[in-house]
């Protein structure tokens, strides 16, 4: 990102130089009078006072620290360099001179770097900070050696460049050298005129040096570039990297609503999640899950008539269309397309919103198209099945599969708002219902054992679909996958740690071993039990809770076991291995798995034994339900 050091001000050019012109004219004019006026009770003053401070050494650290607090301190340092030279010789007085400016130059970089810029500003004023920040940062080094002998200027310059990041180094050589300069000059000047003529001690400190100064900087004004480069410039020929580091924060909120007859007129959800951007109509388009719609044959007249009944807030932009559901849609780029050309064909924009129904699968590749149109355009997702409400659709993750690899090409984009209407679950086939209880039972076991406890009592409840049951269950369970995501501190996965796919890195093998005849939840399933067996195997998880989590599952009519698990591949290992390799490509190299401390602790480890896990697997073999 690039630093703007411009500043355009309102003086005309013209008018700028003549009062720069009158105001180094007054400076002068104030300086020398008082030598071509009072010459002599001037020298006797000046000789006064070095004779009341005998002590040579006194007399030096007093030149050097009033050198040194001259950026803060209205200092006449010209003339104080000068005097040096006068009073304890050129040798001394170049070298005590040469200190202080110095170390006055560090301390302005100082300030100037830290945040006493606030308090430069406030004396400065913003107008003139920026306008030397800008000869700093534009001229590059010479600037800041021939700025050391002009007044004002010589003290910004330091402020300057602090202010500008100029590089420390670069910035002790040159001022240093230029103060060495400075100060032998002064000196020179001092310890001869002021035993001859004060007037011309005055002209040169006051007048001379910096008039020399400021036509060299006039001068070098077109070649600094070339010597001393600018910009990236400058850092290629001092084979330096400039960086400029850009930082800010988006906050991120949506609502998650839990409702039923989502698309009665008289329920008032959807329309407030549209139009709550202050549209005075917004635009919008509906894709539905196939499977939802044959389910609900009504489905599609009831998401219209809604949008006519509040017709005055809301848009429908053409009839709802239909979109394949499952691995049909995940699959590839084979649909996502065509939704492109539906938002092509319907003029959507970013101010419009895509509204999916559906499960998980549904929500995830219309997601990614949403995210991937115009750069983002604002989703609503509407979860139509258990997976999909209680886990899935409440989170930030949108993604289709690739190349057979499951979500390689996705997005982390928030939803513009979740809609979960209980009355969708009443289509859906029994085996398809009860799969999406297995992401409560994981998000119980590593998160929340009285969920887990309730989970047990209600586990026959659950099994026969009774509402109320159902109905906690779902809205306790994304709760938990919320509050991971809202106060996990990783809600974009940017580090290895993913406790929300505790149970996942063979479930995710076993579907695609099975060409997805395991649906995911059931996968799931299995794995929570293989990966609490094997926690209770390495010693991590006490004995005995294993049997407690499979025997829930059980109960609630989850598979922990399927054959696929022992599929072999031509090395002669069971291909669910391959799971964790697979796994740890996905988390970008290192892998980190999700197991069980005890029930509601999950706890990372970054490696898992063969063996073992084969033992897991003869475990669920072994207590598989006898034909």
């Amino acid at each position: 990102m690039e630093k703007n050091l411009n500043y355009s001000g309102s003086v005309s050019p013209r008018s700028l130089l003549f009062k720069r012109a009158l105001l180094f004219v007054l400076l002068i004019t104030v300086i020398l009078l008082p030598f071509v006026l009072l010459e002599e009770q001037i020298k006797v003053l000046v000789n006064s006072a070095i004779e009341a401070i005998p002590n040579g050494p006194v007399l030096a650290a007093l030149i050097g620290g009033a050198l040194t607090l001259d950026v803060i301190l209205p200092v006449p340092s010209s003339l104080v360099n000068a005097m040096a030279g006068a009073t304890v010789g050129f040798v001394v007085g170049t070298l005590v001179c040469w200190i202080g400016m110095t170390f006055s130059c560090l301390f302005g970089y100082w300030i100037g770097a830290t945040g006493g810029t606030a308090l430069i500003r406030r004396l400065m004023g913003e107008a003139e900070l920026v306008r030397v920040e800008n000869i700093a940062v534009r001229m590059g080094g010479s600037a800041l050696v021939l700025m050391r002998a002009a007044p004002v200027l010589a003290e910004a310059s330091t402020l300057a460049a602090g202010a500008a990041r100029y590089p420390l180094g670069g910035f002790i050589l040159l001022t240093s050298l230029a103060n060495l300069g400075i100060a032998a000059a002064y000196a020179g000047i001092g310890a001869y005129a002021w035993s001859t003529n004060s007037f011309l001690l005055a002209f040169a400190g006051a007048v001379g040096i910096p008039a020399l100064a400021y036509a060299g900087m006039r001068a070098t004004s077109r070649w600094t570039g070339i010597f001393f480069g600018t910009g990236t410039a400058r850092a290629k020929l001092e084979n330096r990297t400039e960086t400029q580091t850009c930082e800010f924060a988006v906050p991120y909120s949506y609502p998650v609503v839990f409702t039923r007859g989502l698309f009665d007129p008289a329920n008032l959800d959807l329309a407030d999640a549209l139009a709550g951007h202050g549209a005075d109509r917004v635009k919008c388009v509906v894709l539905i899950d196939d499977s939802v719609a044959r389910a609900d044959s009504g489905l599609e007249k009831r998401v219209s008539a809604y949008f006519a009944a509040h017709s005055d807030r809301i848009a429908l932009l053409e009839a709802p269309q239909h979109v394949p559901g499952g691995e049909a849609i995940k699959g590839g780029f084979t649909v996502v397309p065509d939704i492109y050309r539906m938002f092509l064909r319907n003029g959507v924009d970013r101010h419009a919103y895509v509204i999916a129904l559906g499960g998980g699968a549904v929500l995830d590749a219309v997601g990614f198209a949403a995210a991937t149109a115009h750069r983002g355009l604002r989703h609503i997702r509407v979860p139509t099945t258990v997976l999909s409400q209680n886990d899935s659709g409440v989170g930030v993750k949108n993604a289709v599969n690739f190349e057979g690899i499951k979500n390689y090409v996705g997005t982390f984009a928030p939803p513009h708002a979740v809609l979960n209407d209980f009355d969708f679950l009443n289509t859906l086939p029994r085996r398809e219902r009860i799969a999406g209880i297995s992401e409560a039972v994981k998000v119980a076991l590593i998160r929340d054992a009285a969920f887990f406890d309730w989970l047990e009592v209600t586990a026959d409840a659950l099994a026969r679909f009774e509402p109320e049951a159902e109905e906690y269950m779902i809205r306790r369970s994304a709760e938990l996958h919320i509050r991971q995501i809202t106060k996990g501190g990783d809600p974009f996965e940017t580090g290895s740690a993913r406790p929300l796919d505790f149970g996942h890195w063979s479930a995710h093998k076993l579907e695609a071993i099975t060409n997805h005849e395991v649906r995911h939840g059931e996968a799931v399933a299995i794995g929570i039990a293989l990966d609490a067996r094997y926690s209770v195997l390495i010693g991590l998880l006490p004995k005995g809770v294993d049997d407690r989590i499979a025997a829930l599952l059980d109960r609630i009519g989850l598979p922990t076991w399927h054959p696929a698990l022992e599929e072999q591949g031509d090395n002669g290992a069971p291909l669910v291995l391959q799971g964790l390799r697979e796994f740890q490509e996905h988390l970008g190299g290192a892998l980190n798995v999700t197991l069980l401390k005890d029930i509601g602790v999950g706890i990372e480890v970054h490696e898992m034994e063969e063996a073992r896990v084969l033992a897991a697997i003869a475990w669920l073999k072994d207590r598989r339900p006898r034909a």
